[in-house]
């Protein structure tokens, strides 16, 4: 399986939300994915377009001095619910992200919440318009086939 045209509509309609309107595009169009059946995928090409984002931001040189700053603005930004972002999570990903090396990793709920959280600020902070996000989608997508087509072969190994 890879990734669709569709998912990836659904996750550029979600980095592209600026009105109530879009919001509810968006919302709409994840619930047709999950009424088709058609989610497989998505979670693979969040994180591709997450780790494609970070290394857009932080590459290529990073300090942890530049992740812990990126998540406490984050934080700061959505400081009227703080436990939308863990803040451990959060940095640990965009580090693993960035090819760091760490002993464990957060919860499998975690890491998706952590993605889903950071991949419209990083998108934010790089200034991505329409095309931009294309360009960072159309990027992201090979990756997250890959990534499906690994997770096929090791589940039938």
């Amino acid at each position: 399986m890879a990734v669709t045209d569709e998912q990836v509509a659904a996750l550029r309609a979600y980095l592209y939300i600026r009105s109530d309107e879009e919001a509810d595009k968006a919302e709409q169009l994840f619930k047709q994915l999950a009424r088709s059946g058609a989610v497989e995928g998505i979670g693979e090409l969040l994180y591709a377009a997450f780790t494609v984002a970070a290394r857009r931001k932080f590459s290529p040189t990073w300090t942890l001095a530049d992740i812990v700053r990126f998540v406490a603005q984050v934080r700061a930004q959505a400081s009227d619910e703080p436990s939308l972002l863990d803040p451990a999570a959060a940095e640990h990903q965009l580090r693993t992200a960035l090819g760091a090396k760490l002993p464990g990793y957060p919860a499998e709920e975690a890491r998706a919440q952590t993605q889903l959280v950071l991949l419209p600020a990083l998108a934010d902070s790089l200034g991505l318009d329409q095309a931009g996000l294309d360009g960072l989608l159309a990027e992201a997508r090979p990756l997250a086939d890959q990534l499906i087509t690994q997770q096929h072969r090791s589940s039938r190994a």
